[in-house]
């Protein structure tokens, strides 16, 4: 097998490194994904190739805000997910009720909208902690509203759109090139790389102190 160093460049390393020392998972998603683009693992099919980097892509810049920042924020219950499959059920209960009737309100049961309200609150919450989440990973201040936050959630997205197939069968000049990929790919990599390059420059300040506060009592031992 091509060892990372081969193909990787020295951010990339940094950026194996640190998934390593968190969760293998990650750094062998990421590894891979990265020898996909690189061409230094080969898959038959070209479509089937786009699929497997953006689902490596995905699942890294999914789980990364866990493995590397703070733990994410609780999920809202019942998920929007959930309350959507339960609509169904609960309005086969007022065939009668006609939501898209004339007029500047439509009166509702109380069922329907206590239902609708948690789904409101559920959709609201979840857009929230997903930008909450990578804005405690990848800023200083948590602040969601940061640009880099918008790259990461578009980088990401960009993945997930691609790790599916669509309605039809994509000729092989509709999927993205190496050189768009590459990009998206460069997005997660300069903005992790500054969490994981803040990260040990903290953690060698640590360090540092720690040794002169020991050497600092061996002294007064002596």
């Amino acid at each position: 097998m091509t060892e990372p160093d081969t193909f990787m460049d020295d951010r990339q390393r940094r950026i194996l490194a640190a998934l390593q020392d968190k969760r293998a998972e990650l750094a062998n998603f990421y590894r891979t994904a990265l020898r996909l683009l690189s061409g230094e693992l080969d898959i038959f099919d070209p479509r089937t190739r786009v699929a497997f980097i953006g689902h490596c892509m995905r699942e890294v810049m999914n789980r990364v805000l866990g493995a590397l920042g703070r733990p994410p924020a609780p999920r809202f219950k019942p998920s929007s997910g959930d309350q959507v499959k339960a609509l169904p059920d609960l309005l086969a209960r007022f065939p009668e009720l006609e939501l898209d009737g004339d007029g500047g309100s439509v009166p509702v049961p109380q069922e329907v909208a206590a239902a609708m309200d948690m789904l409101f609150k559920a959709a609201i919450n979840e857009k929230r902690r997903i930008r909450d989440d990578v804005a405690a990973l990848i800023t200083d201040d948590d602040n969601a509203s940061h640009v880099a936050v918008s790259q990461w959630i578009e980088s990401r997205a960009y993945f997930v759109k691609w790790a599916h197939l669509h309605e039809r069968d994509l000729a092989e000049a509709e999927l993205p090139s190496d050189d768009e990929m590459w990009e998206h790919v460069s997005v997660f990599e300069e903005l992790l790389d500054g969490v994981i390059t803040a990260f040990f420059a903290s953690l060698h300040s640590i360090d540092d102190l720690l040794s002169e506060i020991n050497a600092t009592e061996e002294g007064t031992d002596a």
